[in-house]
Protein backbone atom coordinates (compact mmCIF):
# COMPACT_ATOMS: atom_id res chain seq x y z
CA UNK A 1 0.00 0.00 0.00
CA UNK A 2 2.87 2.17 0.32
CA UNK A 3 4.00 1.91 -2.62
CA UNK A 4 1.12 2.28 -4.15
CA UNK A 5 0.75 5.35 -2.24
CA UNK A 6 4.44 6.65 -3.32
CA UNK A 7 3.88 5.62 -6.70
CA UNK A 8 0.59 8.00 -6.83
CA UNK A 9 2.35 10.79 -5.38
CA UNK A 10 5.34 10.28 -8.03
CA UNK A 11 2.43 10.31 -11.07
CA UNK A 12 0.86 13.65 -9.34
CA UNK A 13 4.14 15.71 -8.60
CA UNK A 14 5.15 14.32 -12.72
CA UNK A 15 1.66 16.05 -13.96
CA UNK A 16 2.42 19.37 -12.26
CA UNK A 17 5.73 19.67 -13.17
CA UNK A 18 4.68 18.78 -17.14
CA UNK A 19 1.61 21.34 -16.74
CA UNK A 20 4.12 24.20 -14.90
CA UNK A 21 6.56 23.52 -17.86
CA UNK A 22 3.59 23.35 -20.73
CA UNK A 23 2.12 27.13 -19.11
CA UNK A 24 5.33 28.26 -19.11
CA UNK A 25 5.99 27.52 -22.61
CA UNK A 26 3.17 28.65 -23.68
CA UNK A 27 3.87 31.99 -22.67
CA UNK A 28 6.68 32.28 -23.44
CA UNK A 29 5.83 31.29 -26.64
CA UNK A 30 2.84 33.77 -26.76
CA UNK A 31 5.55 36.89 -25.03
CA UNK A 32 7.95 35.51 -28.80
CA UNK A 33 5.10 35.91 -30.73
CA UNK A 34 3.18 38.63 -29.77
CA UNK A 35 4.14 42.30 -31.02
CA UNK A 36 3.66 45.35 -29.21
CA UNK A 37 2.49 48.21 -31.08
CA UNK A 38 3.38 51.40 -29.53
CA UNK A 39 1.26 54.61 -29.92
CA UNK A 40 2.33 57.97 -29.70
CA UNK A 41 0.07 59.56 -27.10
CA UNK A 42 0.27 63.44 -28.01
CA UNK A 43 -0.95 65.56 -25.79
CA UNK A 44 -4.46 66.76 -27.38
CA UNK A 45 -7.65 64.21 -27.32
CA UNK A 46 -8.33 63.56 -30.82
CA UNK A 47 -4.61 62.01 -31.46
CA UNK A 48 -5.62 59.74 -28.00
CA UNK A 49 -8.52 58.68 -29.31
CA UNK A 50 -7.40 57.51 -32.78
CA UNK A 51 -5.02 55.53 -31.11
CA UNK A 52 -7.13 53.55 -28.76
CA UNK A 53 -9.52 53.27 -32.00
CA UNK A 54 -6.65 51.63 -33.84
CA UNK A 55 -5.56 49.76 -30.65
CA UNK A 56 -8.75 48.04 -30.86
CA UNK A 57 -8.86 46.92 -34.19
CA UNK A 58 -5.62 45.86 -34.01
CA UNK A 59 -5.84 43.61 -30.52
CA UNK A 60 -9.37 42.06 -30.93
CA UNK A 61 -9.29 42.01 -35.21
CA UNK A 62 -5.98 40.74 -35.81
CA UNK A 63 -3.58 37.80 -34.36
CA UNK A 64 -0.50 38.52 -32.53
CA UNK A 65 -0.67 42.01 -32.04
CA UNK A 66 -1.18 44.11 -28.66
CA UNK A 67 -0.79 48.23 -28.25
CA UNK A 68 0.49 50.35 -25.96
CA UNK A 69 0.86 54.01 -25.64
CA UNK A 70 3.36 56.04 -24.91
CA UNK A 71 2.33 59.36 -23.44
CA UNK A 72 4.85 63.03 -25.06
CA UNK A 73 4.73 66.11 -27.09
CA UNK A 74 4.68 66.74 -30.51
CA UNK A 75 8.83 66.80 -31.10
CA UNK A 76 9.61 63.58 -28.99
CA UNK A 77 7.07 61.90 -30.27
CA UNK A 78 7.86 62.38 -33.83
CA UNK A 79 11.69 62.14 -32.53
CA UNK A 80 11.05 58.26 -31.17
CA UNK A 81 9.23 57.36 -34.44
CA UNK A 82 12.04 58.30 -36.04
CA UNK A 83 14.88 56.50 -33.79
CA UNK A 84 12.58 53.47 -33.65
CA UNK A 85 11.36 53.30 -29.67
CA UNK A 86 7.46 54.21 -31.06
CA UNK A 87 5.60 52.94 -33.68
CA UNK A 88 2.83 54.65 -34.81
CA UNK A 89 1.72 58.99 -34.83
CA UNK A 90 -2.15 58.20 -36.10
CA UNK A 91 -2.11 62.52 -36.36
CA UNK A 92 0.62 63.99 -37.15
CA UNK A 93 0.61 67.87 -37.91
CA UNK A 94 4.14 67.81 -39.53
CA UNK A 95 4.14 71.47 -41.38
CA UNK A 96 4.66 72.48 -37.32
CA UNK A 97 7.82 70.29 -37.34
CA UNK A 98 8.55 70.45 -40.88
CA UNK A 99 11.98 70.15 -40.71
CA UNK A 100 12.30 67.01 -38.42
CA UNK A 101 9.46 65.64 -40.77
CA UNK A 102 11.83 66.08 -44.45
CA UNK A 103 14.68 64.76 -42.37
CA UNK A 104 13.00 61.68 -41.25
CA UNK A 105 11.34 61.01 -44.42
CA UNK A 106 14.87 61.86 -45.89
CA UNK A 107 16.60 58.68 -43.65
CA UNK A 108 13.76 56.55 -44.76
CA UNK A 109 13.06 55.40 -41.29
CA UNK A 110 10.01 57.63 -41.33
CA UNK A 111 7.21 56.00 -43.51
CA UNK A 112 4.16 59.02 -44.35
CA UNK A 113 0.97 56.70 -44.74
CA UNK A 114 -1.40 59.17 -46.03
CA UNK A 115 -4.10 61.32 -44.17
CA UNK A 116 -5.65 60.56 -41.37
CA UNK A 117 -8.02 63.47 -42.24
CA UNK A 118 -7.95 66.27 -45.01
CA UNK A 119 -7.06 69.93 -44.37
CA UNK A 120 -7.78 69.95 -40.73
CA UNK A 121 -9.08 74.04 -40.45
CA UNK A 122 -6.34 76.68 -38.61
CA UNK A 123 -7.33 80.86 -38.04
CA UNK A 124 -8.64 83.34 -36.42
CA UNK A 125 -12.69 82.61 -35.40
CA UNK A 126 -15.52 84.77 -34.18
CA UNK A 127 -18.25 83.86 -32.97
CA UNK A 128 -21.52 83.27 -35.65
CA UNK A 129 -23.83 85.71 -32.89
CA UNK A 130 -21.49 88.97 -33.78
CA UNK A 131 -22.15 88.92 -37.64
CA UNK A 132 -25.50 87.03 -38.29
CA UNK A 133 -28.95 87.46 -36.27
CA UNK A 134 -30.78 90.72 -35.26
CA UNK A 135 -28.76 91.30 -32.51
CA UNK A 136 -25.50 91.34 -34.50
CA UNK A 137 -22.91 94.07 -33.20
CA UNK A 138 -20.77 93.78 -36.43
CA UNK A 139 -22.66 92.37 -39.73
CA UNK A 140 -20.16 93.61 -41.97
CA UNK A 141 -17.19 91.86 -40.44
CA UNK A 142 -16.09 88.87 -42.64
CA UNK A 143 -12.51 89.73 -43.02
CA UNK A 144 -9.23 90.43 -40.98
CA UNK A 145 -9.04 93.90 -42.73
CA UNK A 146 -12.27 94.48 -41.02
CA UNK A 147 -11.35 93.94 -37.56
CA UNK A 148 -10.12 97.51 -37.10
CA UNK A 149 -13.14 99.37 -37.57
CA UNK A 150 -15.07 97.05 -34.88
CA UNK A 151 -11.98 96.88 -32.23
CA UNK A 152 -13.97 98.60 -29.66
CA UNK A 153 -16.02 95.17 -29.30
CA UNK A 154 -12.92 93.50 -28.63
CA UNK A 155 -11.61 95.19 -25.95
CA UNK A 156 -8.34 94.32 -23.99
CA UNK A 157 -9.04 93.53 -20.57
CA UNK A 158 -5.21 95.07 -19.67
CA UNK A 159 -5.60 98.26 -22.14
CA UNK A 160 -8.64 99.37 -22.85
CA UNK A 161 -7.87 101.58 -25.60
CA UNK A 162 -7.12 98.83 -27.55
CA UNK A 163 -8.60 95.28 -28.86
CA UNK A 164 -7.58 92.12 -28.40
CA UNK A 165 -6.67 89.26 -30.80
CA UNK A 166 -6.01 86.06 -29.07
CA UNK A 167 -2.88 84.95 -31.27
CA UNK A 168 -2.73 81.24 -29.55
CA UNK A 169 -0.17 79.32 -27.01
CA UNK A 170 3.41 80.46 -26.09
CA UNK A 171 5.92 78.26 -27.49
CA UNK A 172 3.64 77.11 -30.28
CA UNK A 173 4.54 77.06 -34.15
CA UNK A 174 1.53 78.55 -34.88
CA UNK A 175 2.09 81.75 -33.49
CA UNK A 176 4.71 83.27 -36.02
CA UNK A 177 1.90 82.82 -38.60
CA UNK A 178 -0.69 84.71 -36.46
CA UNK A 179 2.43 87.08 -35.75
CA UNK A 180 2.67 87.62 -39.71
CA UNK A 181 -1.44 88.22 -40.30
CA UNK A 182 -1.26 90.78 -37.19
CA UNK A 183 1.53 93.24 -38.95
CA UNK A 184 0.14 92.34 -42.73
CA UNK A 185 -2.90 94.30 -42.10
CA UNK A 186 -1.46 96.84 -39.37
CA UNK A 187 -3.45 95.53 -36.24
CA UNK A 188 -1.06 96.74 -34.03
CA UNK A 189 -2.73 100.62 -34.51
CA UNK A 190 -6.08 98.99 -32.98
CA UNK A 191 -5.39 95.53 -31.23
CA UNK A 192 -2.88 93.83 -28.93
CA UNK A 193 -2.21 90.35 -30.22
CA UNK A 194 -2.66 88.22 -26.98
CA UNK A 195 -0.79 84.97 -26.19
CA UNK A 196 -2.07 82.59 -23.51
CA UNK A 197 0.18 80.34 -21.30
CA UNK A 198 -1.45 77.37 -22.91
CA UNK A 199 -4.46 75.65 -24.84
CA UNK A 200 -6.92 75.08 -22.06
CA UNK A 201 -6.43 78.77 -21.67
CA UNK A 202 -6.85 79.46 -24.70
CA UNK A 203 -10.26 77.63 -25.09
CA UNK A 204 -11.32 79.32 -21.48
CA UNK A 205 -11.26 82.72 -23.05
CA UNK A 206 -13.23 81.49 -25.94
CA UNK A 207 -15.64 79.48 -24.47
CA UNK A 208 -16.21 82.40 -21.25
CA UNK A 209 -17.23 84.75 -24.23
CA UNK A 210 -19.23 82.47 -25.85
CA UNK A 211 -21.62 82.06 -23.13
CA UNK A 212 -21.78 84.96 -22.04
CA UNK A 213 -22.50 85.87 -25.61
CA UNK A 214 -19.60 88.72 -26.14
CA UNK A 215 -17.04 89.24 -28.89
CA UNK A 216 -14.16 87.22 -29.08
CA UNK A 217 -11.66 86.48 -31.92
CA UNK A 218 -8.48 84.46 -32.35
CA UNK A 219 -6.73 81.82 -33.67
CA UNK A 220 -7.83 78.01 -32.78
CA UNK A 221 -8.35 74.22 -34.62
CA UNK A 222 -10.09 71.58 -35.51
CA UNK A 223 -10.93 69.24 -34.66
CA UNK A 224 -11.55 70.08 -31.43
CA UNK A 225 -14.48 69.57 -28.52
CA UNK A 226 -14.62 73.35 -28.65
CA UNK A 227 -15.55 73.87 -32.40
CA UNK A 228 -17.66 70.95 -32.44
CA UNK A 229 -20.11 72.61 -29.75
CA UNK A 230 -19.62 76.70 -30.16
CA UNK A 231 -20.94 78.23 -33.70
CA UNK A 232 -17.91 80.09 -34.84
CA UNK A 233 -16.49 81.84 -38.27
CA UNK A 234 -13.18 81.40 -39.57
CA UNK A 235 -12.70 85.38 -40.65
CA UNK A 236 -11.33 85.79 -44.41
CA UNK A 237 -7.65 86.47 -44.00
CA UNK A 238 -6.76 84.57 -41.58
CA UNK A 239 -6.69 81.35 -43.32
CA UNK A 240 -3.60 79.19 -42.38
CA UNK A 241 -2.07 76.91 -45.05
CA UNK A 242 -4.80 73.68 -45.12
CA UNK A 243 -3.10 70.93 -42.56
CA UNK A 244 -2.46 67.70 -43.34
CA UNK A 245 -3.34 65.41 -40.72
CA UNK A 246 -1.70 62.45 -41.67
CA UNK A 247 -0.62 59.07 -40.06
CA UNK A 248 3.43 58.46 -39.49
CA UNK A 249 5.19 55.19 -38.86
CA UNK A 250 8.61 53.79 -38.16
CA UNK A 251 9.70 51.56 -40.78
CA UNK A 252 10.02 48.69 -38.90
CA UNK A 253 6.59 48.12 -39.51
CA UNK A 254 6.69 47.26 -42.13
CA UNK A 255 8.26 43.93 -41.52
CA UNK A 256 6.52 43.52 -37.97
CA UNK A 257 3.16 44.30 -39.04
CA UNK A 258 2.42 44.42 -42.47
CA UNK A 259 -1.38 44.01 -41.78
CA UNK A 260 -1.80 46.65 -39.79
CA UNK A 261 0.33 48.79 -41.73
CA UNK A 262 -2.23 48.22 -44.90
CA UNK A 263 -5.03 48.61 -42.11
CA UNK A 264 -3.26 52.36 -41.27
CA UNK A 265 -3.04 52.74 -44.97
CA UNK A 266 -6.52 53.21 -44.93
CA UNK A 267 -7.51 54.46 -42.03
CA UNK A 268 -9.28 58.19 -43.22
CA UNK A 269 -11.92 60.60 -41.05
CA UNK A 270 -13.08 63.33 -41.54
CA UNK A 271 -12.73 67.03 -39.72
CA UNK A 272 -16.68 66.85 -38.77
CA UNK A 273 -16.47 62.98 -37.33
CA UNK A 274 -14.08 64.23 -35.10
CA UNK A 275 -15.31 67.37 -34.06
CA UNK A 276 -18.77 65.12 -33.27
CA UNK A 277 -16.88 62.49 -31.26
CA UNK A 278 -14.75 64.94 -28.93
CA UNK A 279 -17.94 67.17 -28.73
CA UNK A 280 -19.44 63.72 -27.42
CA UNK A 281 -16.47 63.14 -25.14
CA UNK A 282 -16.48 66.16 -23.17
CA UNK A 283 -19.96 66.76 -22.81
CA UNK A 284 -20.52 62.98 -21.43
CA UNK A 285 -16.81 63.33 -19.70
CA UNK A 286 -15.73 60.19 -21.06
CA UNK A 287 -12.44 58.90 -21.27
CA UNK A 288 -10.53 58.73 -24.66
CA UNK A 289 -11.29 54.80 -24.17
CA UNK A 290 -15.03 55.03 -24.20
CA UNK A 291 -14.92 57.62 -26.61
CA UNK A 292 -12.67 54.98 -29.12
CA UNK A 293 -15.76 52.58 -28.37
CA UNK A 294 -18.53 54.68 -28.96
CA UNK A 295 -16.42 55.43 -32.57
CA UNK A 296 -16.63 51.81 -33.44
CA UNK A 297 -19.93 51.44 -32.19
CA UNK A 298 -21.89 54.16 -33.67
CA UNK A 299 -19.55 54.94 -37.08
CA UNK A 300 -19.61 51.12 -38.43
CA UNK A 301 -20.01 52.52 -41.79
CA UNK A 302 -16.19 54.41 -41.35
CA UNK A 303 -14.13 52.11 -40.03
CA UNK A 304 -15.65 48.85 -41.43
CA UNK A 305 -14.08 50.48 -44.72
CA UNK A 306 -10.21 50.04 -43.20
CA UNK A 307 -10.55 46.43 -42.65
CA UNK A 308 -11.56 42.85 -44.08
CA UNK A 309 -15.06 41.76 -43.14
CA UNK A 310 -13.13 38.55 -41.04
CA UNK A 311 -11.82 41.56 -38.75
CA UNK A 312 -14.73 43.66 -38.85
CA UNK A 313 -16.65 40.75 -37.47
CA UNK A 314 -14.16 39.90 -34.84
CA UNK A 315 -14.06 43.73 -33.35
CA UNK A 316 -18.08 43.84 -33.48
CA UNK A 317 -17.90 40.45 -31.52
CA UNK A 318 -15.16 42.44 -28.75
CA UNK A 319 -17.02 45.26 -28.52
Amino acid sequence: MKKFKNLKSTIIFTLIVLFISTSLFSNGQEEETTQTIIFGDVSWDSVQVHNRIAGFIIENGFEGYKADYVPGDTMPIINGIIQGDIDVDMESWHQNVIEIYNKGIKSGNLIDLGQNMPDAPQGWWIPRYLVEGDDALAPDLKSVSDLPKYAHLFQDPEDSSKGIVYGGVAGWGQMKISEEIFNEYSLGETFNLGITGSGSALAGSMVGAYKKGEPWVGYYWAPTAVLGKLDMIRLKGSEYEPADVNILVNKSMLEKAPDVVEMLKKYSTTVDENNEFLAKMDDEGWSTEETAHWFLKNKENVWTKWVSQEVATKVKAAL
